[in-house]
């Protein structure tokens, strides 16, 4: 009894749910149809609907069998029709990716140790442990993105050495076990709304940096194709430390902006303390030209419209020393997250 109770139920939610679209399909396409068919259908419809009134099972059955035949029959299906939705489905999503990474949040990838210890580029592993379980293994490259490489190895090799130290643990001696560099996500909607402020940590693009270089440094071909290599074409992370119309001079361990120590925001201060990993600002000395704060008397003027940025790994940072300041354009946005790997870094950018 209760089998075909059941049985009944799922027949009548069955029709009506083909009723109810069946309506709305002689409604909307009445006009292109055949009027015999319209008609047949129609009236199949209202006998469908009478049987479900008068609960009469069989009847029920047999009407939404020949219902959905009469349906199948004016409005036939593209065998294709699965695989256009997919491409259409595939096609909208990859269409929202693209708008939410141009618009509003990027992901990249930390390249150099420039912002150190902030943020991490590829760096060598401090501890290394040739005999750890898989399950180690394992949680350590899934987690803290930490895995052997052997530079000298052809990438082939390369593969099949990772492989093995996947499976067996062992791996060649001459290897060295790195740590893949901090994956954030750039926030590129707040500046469409205020300005930078200073101590933001900013990704940038770095074409009018060498554009800039090229044009007011006489340098030789050489030279050119260094710097090339170098800036051009290339994303930089950097924290913004004046903007438009500011003065800044470096007195080691501090910066100086308008005659004023920067002021006291959590970045600054960790850099400012030279402690856990931090050395301060300093002066590039005698590293290569073109320098514009090489002495802690120098003092660099920013051009109106344009950012000056340092690397919180002030030792060994290719920033604004160097290049002086960038155009707004050349901004992308603010680093706000670090979403891989997990480490004490993951979280928040201050």
């Amino acid at each position: 009894m209760n089998k075909n109770w059941w049985r009944d139920y799922q027949a009548r939610k069955r029709a009506r749910h083909l009723l109810h679209n069946g309506r709305k399909l002689l409604r909307m396409h009445h006009d292109i149809l055949d009027a015999q068919s319209v008609r047949y259908m129609r009236a199949v419809c209202d006998d469908l609907t009478q049987a479900l009134w008068e609960r009469r099972p069989h009847l029920v059955t047999e009407l939404t069998d020949k219902l959905e035949k009469s349906l199948a029959k004016a409005f036939p299906q593209d065998n294709d029709s699965g695989w256009r939705e997919n491409v259409e489905v595939f096609l909208v999503a990859a269409i929202v990716a693209m708008a939410i990474r141009s618009f509003f949040v990027q992901p990249f990838k930390i390249p150099t140790g420039s912002m150190q210890p902030t943020l991490y580029g590829l760096h060598e592993a401090q501890v290394e442990d040739r005999r750890a379980s898989l399950v180690k293994r394992l949680t350590d490259c899934a987690i803290l993105g930490q895995w052997p490489t052997d530079d000298r190895a052809k990438p082939a090799q390369g593969v099949m050495n990772f492989l093995g130290w996947l499976v067996t643990g062992r791996w060649p001696p001459e290897a060295r076990s790195i740590l893949r560099g901090d994956h954030i996500f750039v926030d590129r909607f707040t500046y469409h709304f205020r300005e930078p402020q200073r101590g933001d940590v900013v990704v940038f693009d770095t074409n009018d940096i060498y554009k800039d270089l090229t044009t007011k440094f006489n340098f030789g071909e050489y030279e050119k194709a260094q710097l090339y290599d170098k800036v051009a074409n290339k994303f930089y992370i950097k924290r913004l430390v004046a903007i438009g119309g500011d003065r800044v001079q470096i007195e080691p361990p501090h910066v100086r902006v308008n005659d004023q120590i920067l002021d006291s925001r959590v970045g600054f201060k960790r850099i400012y303390s030279c402690q856990d990993g931090y050395h301060g600002y300093v002066t590039p000395g005698a590293m290569p030209p073109p320098c514009y704060l090489g002495t802690p008397s120098d003092v660099y003027q920013v051009p109106e419209k344009k950012y000056f940025v340092m690397g919180d790994n002030s030792r060994s940072s290719y920033d604004g020393r160097f290049w002086g300041a960038f155009p707004r354009r050349a901004l992308i946005g603010r680093a706000f997250v670090v979403y891989w790997p997990f480490t004490k870094r993951f979280g928040f950018v201050e």
